[in-house]
């Protein structure tokens, strides 16, 4: 399967997607699976910048925390860089976040840059959310488009807490366990369910159709 990452260039600030496959007419930088891991969570508080060949990057989150834009924009590239509008060939978009941080202020001057970078990043993410339904607001309308995102409990956690795996899952349990995202993960699981059906049909279609041009 395809995937690709967001990091954030150290000399120029842009987001940049680092890819396992090749996009014709883009820039296309060869990382190691390695690099690309180390250079999307390459956090500045935490972590020193990732050199891939005499570039260096540093954590995505900066630019693109809630990367919705930049899946839409690569989507784009792949299956309809003419017209570049995806829309009509999405039927169910997916997007999951990492947990509400919340924005609680820091005292400590000597903490004021990290505290300024996390209000950042967590503003950036909401307002992101909040464009995207504007633009796919007839998907959003008809259940096309789902965003689960943790609302309450991850407000204390921090980057660098990686031993906090079970109150993350108690959280994501919790917040799961709530009735109205039990309806909206349900009408996510329809909408998945009839795509693939979709799809397969499509297939059996063109194959189909290439063994009817084989047979002439």
């Amino acid at each position: 399967m395809a995937s690709f990452v967001c990091t954030t260039s150290h000399e120029t600030k842009d987001i940049v997607r680092l890819r396992d496959y090749n996009v014709p007419s883009k820039d296309n930088i060869s990382a190691t699976i390695c690099q690309a891991a180390l250079a999307t969570s390459a956090a500045t508080t935490f972590f020193d910048p990732v050199y891939i060949g005499k570039r260096k990057f540093v954590d995505g989150a900066l630019g693109s925390n809630n990367p919705v834009d930049e899946v839409e924009g690569e989507a784009a590239d792949i299956w309809c860089p003419g017209t570049g509008d995806l829309k009509p060939l999405v039927k169910c978009f997916v997007s999951i976040g990492t947990g509400d941080p919340g924005i609680a202020a820091i005292e400590d001057k000597a903490l004021k840059f990290l505290s300024e970078t996390l209000v950042n990043i967590a503003t950036e993410t909401g307002r992101t959310e909040k464009k995207f339904i504007a633009r796919w607001a007839k998907h959003y309308d008809e259940k096309r488009y789902f965003r689960f995102n943790v609302e309450q409990g991850l407000q204390g956690v921090g980057l660098e807490e990686y031993r906090e795996q079970g109150k993350i899952e108690a959280a994501t349990h919790r917040y799961l366990d709530h009735q109205a995202q039990e309806f909206r993960v349900r009408d996510c699981v329809q909408n998945l369910k009839l795509k693939r059906g979709s799809a397969m049909s499509n297939i059996s279609r063109i194959l189909n159709v290439c063994r009817d041009h084989e047979l002439k």
